[in-house]
């Protein structure tokens, strides 16, 4: 055998044992990597990872939860990365179940006996806009699902693209699993908005709450099956009867949520004045009042306003401070995540009054631009708002009160009063009750997420249920432009003039300064030469 052909043979028998390794290597890497599953989460908020009250949801199934998702397929792109997300989310819920959540995607679209099977379950179509061959058409669209476990079955109308869906999925699970379903108690009877004006905070609680109206309580009381009490803009001064009661209420350990509104707006004449609900002694007895003021704000939303120029009646959009875009949140679990809420004619509460028996959290204040006026004051949008209208101190607009309180209602004769001390519990104020009203009929209107999901986790909080706060707030966020003072405005705006033209110039200065120096040096060198 000739040497060449040997070292054929032996160059042959290194390649082949070089394949082998480079295989065995990639097949031990694959397996490694089956049996252990890395990945990152780069969202902000994590929104791509079950929470640990997910996983204490999905591990605490007796039996399997099934899922049937209408999705429609070949939607816009938000509507399909809403189906993948939904379908990635139920996978891990299935992987934390160890296999108790299974679940099947179905098309509607596809033909009519799955669209009637959707309508049937519960699942109503949406229309959306798509695109075809250059032209907008119309199509029924499908974005729901059906839970069933064990006996009980749970029906998500629709997942909204954009949505907290890890919420959604857990708090439907749970809601499924649990044997007790706390009462949300909604006070009537003095002019507050009926269950029909509060359709999105309904929506917000549906099948987590036994959500009753409290009326009567001037002679029955407050029910003592009430869990958290919710005590939403009373436009009549409640008797001291009914204060009595709702003052025993929390006597007795009862958790309560006040949006009271101390203005009295009326657009039509421009003017605000002072509204007395007769819940005043309570709250000052607790020591969180809401101030008789109006806090406006430079941060605010834009209304319309009709004004005439030559002659020509028009309608502008104009910001109007006494609306005011509130966006500072603390960082407690019932604010924690909000972007964002919307309120109108808010006043400001009182924080220098809390007892030393009570801890106080505040949830959300104004922005670092704003001012309040004492009541009665005007209110026309059409005003020349200055830097000087705005303070530039932030006022508190709502907060959370856990301790124990004494009765306001303690030192007084002509009523009998059962209970003077409170055990410790907790209570939450707004110094608006406007913020979750939609209203009815033509004039109802729809709220910024952020104003439902706060009254949402107050009620979770002042029900004790804390685990899913957190995830109702995990979505897409608004990051709104900063408000800055008008001086500074002027100065970056000539900043932003002046720096390019300064920057060119100050190039062109040390490339005229360097070109000079090194002709100088080309002089030199020549003249000595």
């Amino acid at each position: 055998m000739s040497n060449a052909f040997a070292g054929f043979l032996a160059n042959r028998r290194d390649a082949i044992l070089q394949v082998l390794l480079i295989a065995g290597s990639l097949a031990a890497l694959t397996y490694t990597a089956n049996q252990f599953l890395w990945r990152a989460d780069l969202t902000a908020n994590n929104r791509y990872t079950l929470a640990a009250a997910s996983h204490e949801i999905a591990q605490g199934l007796d039996d399997p939860v099934t899922v049937t998702a209408y999705f429609s397929a070949n939607l816009p792109a938000r509507f399909g990365r809403a189906r993948d997300e939904f379908r990635a989310l139920l996978q891990e819920f299935r992987a934390a179940a160890d296999g108790n959540v299974e679940f099947r995607f179905v098309n509607p679209n596809e033909d009519d006996q799955a669209a009637r099977a959707a309508r049937e379950a519960g699942v109503r179509p949406v229309t959306v806009n798509v695109r075809q061959q250059n032209q907008m058409t119309q199509k029924r669209a499908y974005l729901g699902a059906v839970f069933q476990y064990q006996d009980q079955r749970e029906v998500v109308p629709f997942v909204e693209p954009g949505a907290p869906m890890e919420y959604t999925i857990a708090s439907t699970m749970q809601q499924l699993a649990s044997d007790q379903t706390p009462v949300l108690g909604v006070l009537q009877g003095h002019g507050e908005p009926a269950l029909q004006a509060l359709p999105q905070l309904r929506e917000s609680v549906r099948g987590r709450y036994d959500l009753r109206t409290v009326s009567g309580v001037d002679t029955a009381g407050v029910p003592p099956a009430v869990d958290v009490l919710l005590v939403a803009r009373p436009q009549e001064k409640l008797s001291p009867q009914a204060a009595l009661a709702l003052d025993q209420y929390v006597m007795r350990g009862g958790r309560a949520l006040f949006a009271l509104n101390r203005a009295r707006a009326d657009m039509r004449v421009g003017r605000a004045r002072a509204r007395t609900t007769g819940l005043e002694p309570l709250l000052n007895a607790y020591g969180l009042p809401i101030r008789p003021t109006l806090v406006r704000d430079r941060n605010a939303t834009a209304v319309r306003v009709r004004q005439q120029r030559g002659g020509l009646n028009m309608v502008n959009r104009v910001r109007y401070p006494y609306i005011p875009q509130i966006s500072n949140f603390s960082d407690h679990p019932i604010s924690d995540g909000l972007d964002q809420a919307v309120f109108r004619f808010v006043s400001a509460l009182d924080t220098t009054q809390v007892d030393t028996s009570a801890t106080l959290h505040v949830l959300a204040r104004s922005s670092a631009q704003s001012a309040t006026a004492a009541l009665p004051t005007g209110i026309r949008p059409r005003q020349n708002w200055s830097v000087s209208d705005f303070s530039g101190a932030s006022f508190p607009v709502a907060g959370l009160l856990e301790g124990t309180f004494a009765s306001a209602f303690a030192g007084v004769d002509s009523l009998s009063v059962e209970r003077t001390r409170s055990p410790r519990t907790r209570l939450v104020v707004v110094g608006d009750g406007d913020f979750i009203v939609n209203g009815t009929g033509p004039r109802q209107q729809r709220l910024p997420p952020g104003n439902v999901n706060l009254v949402a986790n107050a009620i979770d909080y002042l029900a004790g249920d804390t685990g899913l706060l957190a995830l109702r707030t995990q979505q897409v966020t608004s990051r709104p432009l900063k408000q800055i003072a008008p001086t500074t405005q002027t100065g970056l705006k000539y900043l932003n003039v002046l720096l390019p033209i300064g920057l060119v110039l100050g190039y062109g200065l040390v490339r005229y300064r360097r070109n000079r120096a090194r002709r100088r040096r080309w002089k030199d060198v020549g003249l000595q030469g």
